[in-house]
């Protein structure tokens, strides 16, 4: 059975999701983190209340906040999230993770052992949804995204999660990223095993 599944836009594909997973019961860690400053972040809410009405049982979790409730454990400070999070990873039955920023999303990701723990969990078995932002992030790489979305914390390592060996392009042809995900397949086609799906298509392995 496949266990994970790369959209652009949940709201459009999630009842033919449902007919491979039957959300009914299961326990999902719904992470929103990529879509914590954005202006545009309906398909967040849109998401939740589909998912509830599906039977799931949610936990949101903004892997952000993993900052405050962190502490130091070296002299670099890297910042380890607390166990309560790594726990809600280790114990559900689905992880999603929504649109929004990619580049916010990947660094927060990385900045505690969210991003080992998220790789270990689907590794291991468990359901990886991930919704624009969460598809681009499973990658191998997400330089690509760029062109997409703003690099507002300035990275320069573009690794993404490597949970697949290709890398999606959500929004293919669809407003207001048209002219965004044409120039991606022109100028990164050649380059990646680009994986283009629209609005209303996902992907399953």
């Amino acid at each position: 059975m496949a266990n994970i599944f790369l959209c652009s836009y949940f709201a459009e594909v999630a009842s033919k999701i449902n007919e491979m997973i039957d959300f009914q019961g299961k326990h999902v860690v719904f992470i929103d983190t990529a879509a914590k400053f954005e202006e545009v972040n309906f398909y967040v809410d849109e998401a939740v209340e589909i998912l509830e009405n599906f039977g799931a049982r949610l936990r949101r979790l903004d892997v952000s906040c993993a900052q405050s409730l962190a502490v130091p454990v070296s002299e670099k400070d890297e910042l380890f999230c607390n166990d309560e999070i790594l726990s809600a990873i280790s114990q559900c039955d689905v992880i999603y993770v929504s649109g929004g920023n990619t580049f916010y999303l990947l660094n927060e990701l990385r900045k505690s052992r969210v991003w080992q723990a998220i790789k270990n969990a689907v590794k291991a078995g468990k359901i990886y949804i991930g919704e624009s932002a969460g598809a681009i992030v499973a990658s191998p790489d997400t330089r690509y995204a760029t062109l997409m979305d703003e690099n507002s914390p300035n990275m320069s390592d573009f690794t993404g999660l490597n949970l697949v060996n290709f890398f999606t392009v959500p929004h293919f042809g669809c407003e207001p990223f048209t002219q965004a995900t044409h120039e991606i397949m022109e100028k990164f086609g050649n380059l990646y095993d680009l994986r283009p799906i629209n609005n209303a298509q996902f992907i399953a392995l």
